[in-house]
């Protein structure tokens, strides 16, 4: 309760500050929100007397001294339009429309009535083309200052993928065979959908990304040095996933699907807007074919000799469902109000055969079923007021979203000897409350921006393991069965100003204060954690442009990350005889310093991207190996510690270039470097410590845009082996053909994706050394797939510009300059 007060203590400062800088605060400017009168019209063809629909309306302040735009609409298929909720005054309107002259100027003054412009003539242009060549549709990625965004809808291989698939085509990103995500190497990076965090991906970003289909999914934007305006969470920086809208007057909407030999998915989009109204909806089912994996494992002493081997045979199914509702509504010009429910449910069923070979006794053979669920849902409501100063805007947000994580397991040993038949099951419930505040004032030559936030945090597990007794009953085991409770309390203060140094240089620099909280406690079994920390992270972002070609960009800021659920929860998950995983409570947030300068270079047909970067990290979290025993028998268990200091020094190279017309060519190289220092304690659980390794990950890319709507693309990537605190992972490649081909008048598309046509599965291994052994793991996967595609299109696909998307970004807890190319 103390800590919740210091949060509301906090922002009443600035909520007070903010209040009192609001226009309209008077009885009578008030009373304007509520009423105002219309603005109609049709616009027609002059000669043909046919309607123009998709022209665009704009409305202009006529009182103000620099013709303030007030809003801007389209006509719909029969060429109406209809301004709305407007006061009494001047204003002008313009109207223009593709194909036609230089728009026309209507000037209007609102009394107390509405106004008809009835029917609005428009005189068609006409030019005597010589020779046009059209071989680009769009761009498929672009760079701007502060982020890279890569336009997911137009790549012809990702329809019928998931997300996963499509963050693999990202430049700067890399997804391993497991579906997790790194940026520049750093797995630390947080992911939000639409701009807004989902609670689900607290607990398995790479199980969560496979349920969302690619074919939702608008465009990526990764974020490397986010301003002080973001959450400070994220070490490497932040990716945001947008998916489809359509803002459009009317009824419009999409169906696509794929059917594969690995996954399926089908989704429906829908979008309503009915002049200040706008209502859209999607719903998304994903669901894999049973695939049957095996791994194997080794474990032997530092003198070679062989102390355990296990081998597993697994079959597994996934299912998923994805849906969402937005509605927004405009109170007038400037006030906006959104709303966004999202749902999410994924179930996954994993059926084991296990035989363990101890070399110091017999084997033993056991099985082990599971089923693993994630659901829940994120509600969000924001209000967006603009002023009458360019660029002016206030934002007040909050969500709620609670979340579930649910994981149960039979195993059965064939030796009844070893160890009873044991069940087990650990729900987990995870509900959040956030609240936030943005104001943006412009001055004469700069921008300031000011906010705080809000978040509250309480997660709830249960911890149930039952084995079988002699009666063939199944009783509690004690010392296995709890409650675990966490509490977070997340407040923050934030101010950014962005002012041009001079005509080529542009400066944002800015500060963020965070303030967390947090009691952990396992009831019975642990005393409770408490827990403070005080961070304060300055941001600074430097741009020059050299020319109209290039662009240069140094940063600088400081990131944290904190652990969460998955990391923190000390239950141990024994189905496993040999394997077994535990988190650890006593975890603090990672501290990160990074640095980075980078340069673009855009010409007509080509584009090149090049970065350097730094990063350093304090109380990094790494997973660690310790060895124990159960009746003699070894046990391997995998935890998380807070190990010390890591060090990268990077490159990042991005090249592209159009051939012939038709044909781009993509590539992209990313080297950094691997350097731990461990703490003391855990000095001698290591042999990397204090060595410097390289890695690298690149790929390339060939599209060809060839006539009649056909598109076809290869794609090929390559992943050095990942070094890690106690050993390294797999190295990883994928290689990736697609067509696509425009059908029924390029309302819609069939497409045909090959993934590794010539591997039909992949080897994954992994090593690791301890202080006493050396262990061994090779991973089985059928990664040969083919799969066919679909999408419709029905609506118009003309689109209002200038809406907007919630405010909160919950990127805070660590979870498992424009150029067009």
């Amino acid at each position: 309760m103390m800590k919740q007060k210091m949060v509301i203590y906090m922002i009443q400062p600035i909520v007070l500050l903010l209040l009192l800088s609001l226009p309209n605060c008077s009885s009578g400017q008030i009373a304007k929100q509520f009423g105002g009168h219309d603005i109609s019209g049709k616009v027609v063809d002059s000669l043909t007397e046919k309607t123009i629909p998709a022209s665009n309306i704009s409305l202009y302040n006529a009182d103000t001294s620099d013709d303030k735009l007030i809003k801007t609409v389209v006509s719909d298929g029969a060429g109406y339009f209809k301004i709305l909720q407007l006061q009494p005054g001047n204003y002008f309107v313009k109207v223009g429309a593709l194909g036609y002259n230089s728009s026309t100027t209507l000037p209007v003054t609102i009394n107390n009535s509405d106004i008809d412009l009835g029917t609005i003539r428009m005189s068609a242009a006409y030019h005597q083309l010589q020779h046009v060549d059209i071989y680009r549709k769009a761009s498929l990625i672009q760079i701007k200052t502060d982020r890279l965004i890569y336009n997911t809808a137009l790549d012809p291989t990702l329809s019928g993928g998931n997300a996963a698939d499509a963050l693999r085509k990202v430049p700067l990103l890399s997804v391993d065979a497991m579906g997790n995500v790194s940026l520049k190497g750093d797995r630390n990076v947080r992911i939000l959908i639409d701009g807004k965090p989902s609670g689900t991906m607290n607990n398995n970003v790479a199980d969560i990304l496979k349920m969302i289909p690619a074919d939702q999914i608008k465009n990526i934007e990764v974020i490397t040095s986010p301003s002080s305006k973001f959450d400070a969470e994220g070490t490497s920086g932040i990716i945001i996933i947008n998916t489809n809208r359509n803002n459009t007057q009317g009824v419009h909407g999409s169906y696509s699907g794929g059917l594969g030999t690995r996954q399926n998915n089908f989704n429906g989009n829908i979008s309503i807007r009915k002049n200040k109204l706008g209502i859209n909806g999607n719903l998304g089912n994903s669901w894999s074919w049973p695939v049957n994996t095996s791994i194997s494992f080794d474990q032997r002493l530092l003198n070679n000799k062989i102390d355990l081997e296990q081998e597993i045979k697994s079959r597994n199914k996934r299912h998923g469902l994805r849906g969402g509702l937005s509605l927004d509504y405009e109170l007038d010009s400037n006030k906006l109000i959104i709303s966004n429910l999202n749902i999410h449910q994924l179930t996954i069923q994993t059926d084991n055969l296990l035989n363990t070979i101890y070399h110091v006794s017999d084997s033993i053979s056991s099985t082990n079923n599971s089923q693993v669920g994630y659901g829940g849902f994120d509600w969000s409501t924001d209000y967006i007021r603009k002023f009458d100063k360019k660029n002016q805007e206030l934002s007040i947000s909050a969500q709620f979203s609670q979340n579930n994580a649910n994981t149960n397991y039979h195993s059965s040993y064939k030796q009844v000897d070893f160890r009873p038949d044991e069940k087990g099951m650990n729900i987990g419930l995870n509900k959040e409350l956030t609240m936030q505040l943005d104001y943006t004032h412009p001055f004469k030559k700069a921008t300031f921006e000011l906010g705080t936030k809000a978040i509250f945090r309480n997660i709830h597990s249960i911890i149930q393991v039952d084995t079988i007794g002699q009666d063939q009953a199944y009783v509690h085991v004690s010392h296995s069965t709890y409650n675990f409770n966490y509490k977070q309390d997340v407040a923050a203060l934030y101010s950014t100003i962005q002012i041009p140094l001079n005509t080529k240089t542009d400066l944002k620099a800015g500060v963020r204060y965070e303030y967390t909280g947090s009691i952990i406690k396992a009831t019975d079994h642990q005393t409770g954690l408490h827990d403070q920390q005080h961070h304060i992270l300055p941001s600074t972002v430097v741009s020059y442009k050299a020319s109209e070609e290039l662009n240069l960009k140094i940063a600088y800021n400081q990131r944290i990350q904190r652990p969460s659920l998955y990391f923190l929860n000390p239950f141990r998950n024994e189905s496993d005889p040999v394997n077994q995983l535990q988190g650890n409570p006593q975890l603090v947030p990672e501290v990160s310093h990074n640095m980075e300068l980078s340069a673009h270079l855009n010409m007509k047909k080509s584009m090149l991207n090049l970065s350097l970067y730094h990063r350093r990290n304090n109380n990094v979290i790494e997973s660690i190996y310790r060895n124990t025993t159960f009746k003699d028998k070894p046990i391997v268990i995998q935890t998380f510690a807070n190990i010390g200091k890591t060090q990268s020094l990077g490159a990042h190279i991005f090249a592209s270039v159009d051939l012939f017309k038709i044909w781009t060519l993509r590539g992209n190289i990313d080297l950094y470097t691997y350097h731990i220092r461990p703490n003391d304690q855990y000095g001698n659980l290591t042999q990397q410590s204090n060595q410097i390794f390289l890695h690298y990950k690149t790929f390339i890319s060939a599209t060809a845009y060839l006539k009649n709507g056909l598109v076809a693309e290869s794609f090929l990537f390559f992943d050095a082996p990942e070094r890690t605190f106690q050993g390294q992972y797999a190295s990883f490649n994928m290689w990736n053909i697609g067509l696509k081909k425009d059908v029924l008048n390029k309302k819609g598309t069939l497409g045909f994706t090959m993934i590794d046509p010539f591997q039909k599965v992949k080897n994954l291994g992994s090593y690791a050394k301890t202080d006493l052994h050396e262990q061994r793991g090779n991973f089985t996967i059928p990664f040969r797939s083919f799969g066919i595609n679909f999408s419709w299109k029905f609506g118009k696909n003309n689109s209002n510009q200038g809406k907007y998307d919630s405010n909160i970004k919950n990127d805070d807890q660590k979870s498992g300059g424009e150029s067009k190319i």
